[in-house]
């Protein structure tokens, strides 16, 4: 049974399989043309991107500032309960420093948080560009032939000639 199960696949295939390569290779242009943009030097160059970029690059010494600040609290605190250990009794000199210790903790996962959000707000950042720029990116692939464009990052080596950054930034929409 399972031999007559196989022959009558094997025969189906067979049938189907000049129709498959023929749908294949119409769908594939036979020479494709690959483009190339560096999402990064338009997040620098461009007006919206320096927009968007000192935004984000506000918010970051913002968020720093308050960083170091309780970095700096935290290191005072530190000195001041060094200089009166010597009059503490030992139980309440420990306490102390189990709590500066917790604070020490804290301070580092508000770290993490913090380099978390920007990394999240950094995202966020090109993701609205390149959703500004998508429309832009279109037109520019089709009044070029492109079938494909990947950002500088993704690429090892490329032809100077795909690159494609010049045209995206030198577009109206986006200034």
């Amino acid at each position: 049974m399972n031999r007559y199960l196989a022959l009558g696949c094997l025969g189906i295939g067979l049938m189907v399989s000049p129709f498959a390569t023929q749908l294949a290779s119409s769908a594939v242009p036979s020479n494709p043309k690959i483009g190339l943009l560096d999402i990064e030097r338009t997040l620098t160059e461009t007006p919206a991107g320096k927009r968007a970029s000192d935004a984000f690059e506000k918010t970051r010494k913002a968020k720093q500032a308050e960083l170091d600040k309780n970095q700096a609290d935290l290191k005072k605190a530190d000195a001041d309960l060094d200089r009166q250990a010597s009059v503490m009794k030992p139980e309440v000199l420990a306490a102390k420093k189990t709590d500066l210790e917790k604070q020490f903790v804290a301070l580092q996962q508000t770290y993490v948080k913090l380099e978390r959000d920007l990394a999240g707000e950094r995202t966020k950042l090109v993701h609205d560009l390149l959703e500004k720029a998508d429309p832009i990116i279109k037109d520019i692939a089709k009044s070029e032939g492109v079938v494909l464009i990947v950002d500088r990052e993704a690429a090892v080596w490329w032809d100077q000639t795909i690159d494609l950054t010049a045209k995206l930034q030198a577009d109206k929409r986006m200034q």
